[in-house]
């Protein structure tokens, strides 16, 4: 998208995955940010990820605290997806399904549950990423191409759904194939 990042990558782990997605191949970028240096990061990311511990409540707290800081203090609007990850950890569970799909609402994010060990939803994650983006991508360039007062409108549609619930509860945090 031709924006300029501030990372350094001898720092960060870096991964590059190809995904196929509807006929269409495309590699997508990892970028491995410690906890802390989501606050120093200049630019937009096309997309990101917050995975916490289902097994560790300093983990989901954390990850709560990126959100909002993603989404009320730096006005992010890409594509966020937040991802229990250890779900393989039944019994030393400590945060449900039910506490983290209401914080992915909240934010404007989609919420999956994985396990690495096992490789479980890992590839339905990594579709569900390049998903996202690419809706986010189409979205952005439909606001676009629309006039100021149809983008107005829209907005203001939205708004009200989201406050008065019309269709509220049939937007699920936890489809990754749609907006």
């Amino acid at each position: 998208m031709g924006k300029s990042l501030s990372y350094n990558t001898d720092s960060q782990q870096e991964k590059m995955v190809s995904v196929l997605l509807d006929a269409e191949e495309s590699t997508m970028e990892f970028v491995d940010l410690e906890s802390e240096m989501h606050e120093h990061v200049e630019g937009e990311f096309d997309c990101y990820v917050v995975v916490f511990s289902i097994d560790d409540r300093n983990t989901f707290d954390r990850g709560v605290d990126i959100l909002y800081n993603l989404r009320h203090e730096k006005h992010i609007g890409s594509a966020m997806i937040l991802v229990g990850n250890k779900s393989d950890l039944v019994r030393t569970r400590i945060i449900q399904p039910e506490e983290a799909k209401p914080v992915a609402v909240q934010y404007d994010c989609k919420f999956i549950e994985t396990s690495t060990v096992l490789n479980m939803n890992i590839d339905e994650l990594l579709v569900g990423i390049l998903k996202q983006i690419r809706l986010k991508h189409k979205e952005e360039g439909r606001e676009r191409l629309c006039g100021t007062d149809v983008s107005c409108i829209n907005k203001s549609k939205t708004l009200l759904t989201k406050l008065f619930g019309k269709n509220a509860l049939s937007k699920s945090c936890d489809n990754l194939y749609v907006l």
